[in-house]
């Protein structure tokens, strides 16, 4: 049984991870599917994580669905709460330069 949860936990983080990010809105939502990915094959709820973290629900909940930009001590935070390296949770970016060059589309949501 323990086998079989460590490859669907590969499994997932490895999908999200091939996800094709070209702009901020992509690359918000791919971290975010990341962390709920890894979240979920750790068999925790958002209010298990928000609370290791010290954040508020509906707060995590924004990260997760890609609608909010998150600061680096925040990822690092969600990181170690899921007990994996901040980079699996940071998609790779293959083209760099046509990234900086799309339209930035994220817009910081009003609280």
């Amino acid at each position: 049984m323990y086998f079989h949860t460590a490859v669907l936990i590969f499994l997932l983080e490895l999908r999200c991870m091939k996800e094709r990010v070209s702009n901020d809105a992509s690359y918000l939502k791919a971290v975010g599917k990341a962390i709920a990915a890894r979240r979920k094959a750790l068999r925790m709820t958002q209010a298990d994580l928000a609370s290791i973290i010290n954040m508020e629900v509906p707060n995590l909940s924004v990260i997760e669905n890609g609608k909010s930009n998150p600061q680096l001590l925040t990822i690092i935070r969600i990181a170690c709460a899921l007990n994996i390296q901040t980079q699996s949770l940071l998609p790779l970016i293959e083209q760099p330069l046509s990234f900086l060059e799309a339209p930035a589309v994220y817009r910081a949501r009003k609280h």
